[in-house]
């Protein structure tokens, strides 16, 4: 990206703080050297948290920084952000490090490049002119116009070609939850049974059938555990299996019970992405027998707290075959 600036002056609006708040984050503090940390806040313009450390800092010339953001949650990315003159303008040249390869990573990777594509704009539009860019967005906010918030919920739906009850059975059969979920799965196919899941890190969570409907519904109690930095509470799973007439089956999920503020936003945005990554790898072993899970991507949706508790980002749910 070509920007009619010096490199000083687009330096400085990538770091300093008064500068960051006129075209990008709404929220912002930076510890500008090296082995500082920074955290940004986007919305109400983008509902994304970001956060991260300096590697390397070379004034006017090259600013390299790690980073994890809710909407990439635990995908551990590094950026390297160059600063080249060339006569009146400044090339920005941006690398980013940390995304693997296999089908699950490729909507990220779409993502985060139309992601960086905006920002650049951004950052070309206010420098070049001094607007802010924002003006006249669009907003998107977790709290209504008046004041009051509004509730997290998480919604999903997913076409399989299976039939509802193998759909069922992948969801509450354990050594079919081990194929595309779990490590290991143990469940009492009961109401108020319980699921014991232990994911591929040792991470492991226990949950609660609070309905059963076979082939048709399923409602889980779904312990946060305390993770992402959320109280220890029970939010609420409810999956829902629709016959087609072809003989396929629309699955629907339905995550509630999220609470408010930062840490509940974080916990809502991991789930979310974890939900997808594990649904369309259902999908995948459902449809054509492979099972895209590997070390690496089983670690973007586990986190290490500082408390060193470890955290899961979604999770499926396990009983027996009746």
């Amino acid at each position: 990206m070509k920007i009619k600036a010096t490199p000083d002056q687009v330096f400085s609006a990538l770091t300093e703080e008064h500068e960051l708040l006129k075209w990008w984050p709404t929220q912002v503090e930076v510890d500008l050297r090296e082995g500082g940390g920074f955290r940004r806040n986007f919305e109400p313009y983008v509902d994304c948290l970001e956060r991260g450390q300096f590697l390397r800092i070379i004034p006017n010339q090259l600013l390299k920084y790690s980073a994890e953001s809710t909407d990439f949650p635990n995908v551990s990315r590094e950026i390297t952000i160059e600063f080249k003159p060339s006569g009146e303008h400044t090339q920005v040249l941006v690398t980013e490090a940390g995304w693997k390869r296999g089908r699950l990573w490729e909507k990220m990777y779409r993502t985060g490049e139309a992601g960086w594509k905006q920002i650049l704009h951004d950052l070309k539009t206010y420098c070049e002119t001094g607007n802010d860019p924002r003006i006249g967005r669009k907003v998107v906010s977790h709290r209504a116009e008046r004041g009051k918030p509004i509730k997290l919920v998480i919604k999903q739906r997913y076409l399989y070609k299976a039939k509802p009850k193998k759909v069922f059975q992948a969801l509450t059969v354990p050594d079919r939850l081990t194929k595309w979920l779990l490590k290991e799965a143990e469940v009492e196919f009961r109401r108020h049974g319980k699921i014991k899941m232990v994911w591929n890190d040792g991470y492991t969570l226990e949950c609660e059938i609070l309905k059963l409907e076979l082939n048709k519904k399923l409602t889980l109690g779904w312990p946060t555990n305390g993770w992402a930095g959320t109280p220890n509470a029970t939010t609420i799973v409810k999956f829902r299996f629709h016959p087609t007439e072809e003989e396929n089956t629309i699955l629907e999920i339905e995550h509630l019970g999220f609470g408010s503020g930062d840490a509940w936003a974080r916990y809502y945005g991991l789930s979310y992405s974890g939900w997808t990554y594990y649904l369309l790898n259902l999908k995948s072993v459902l449809e054509n027998g492979i099972d895209l899970r590997d070390q690496v991507s089983e670690s973007v949706f586990t986190e290490t707290e500082e408390n060193g508790k470890e955290a899961p980002e979604e999770e499926k749910k396990e009983e027996k075959e009746e």
